[in-house]
């Protein structure tokens, strides 16, 4: 088992997340296993929705805009105790895949 992740709710309580071991953790507790995490669940899948909504932005912005967007990625717990998008076969990335219903030709 990895090391527990405490990460506050901005309403009250917390999330407990297993994430890896982290070497520069500094653990809360006597077990040392579990780390504070220094942004809340919501500030940090707010910046995890801020990436969604530029691919989306962006790909909304075309020319002749796809009429389907399909945007997946991993998301996991880093070192700082933070979310992040999870590494897929060696690299960081998004999976997005895109369709256009009756596009008309120019």
């Amino acid at each position: 088992m990895g090391q527990l992740v405490r990460m506050p709710l901005d309403g009250g309580g917390e999330l407990l997340i297993e994430a890896p071991e982290d070497e520069g953790a500094i653990p809360v507790s006597g077990a040392g296993r579990v780390v504070q995490a220094s942004e809340s669940v919501q500030k940090s899948m707010g910046n995890i929705r801020a990436a969604a909504e530029a691919v989306l932005g962006e790909l909304r912005a075309m020319d002749q805009p796809p009429s389907k967007v399909n945007v997946e990625f991993g998301i996991k717990v880093t070192g700082e105790a933070n979310l992040a998008v999870a590494k897929s076969t060696g690299e960081a990335n998004f999976k997005v895949s895109i369709e256009w219903d009756g596009v008309k030709k120019g």
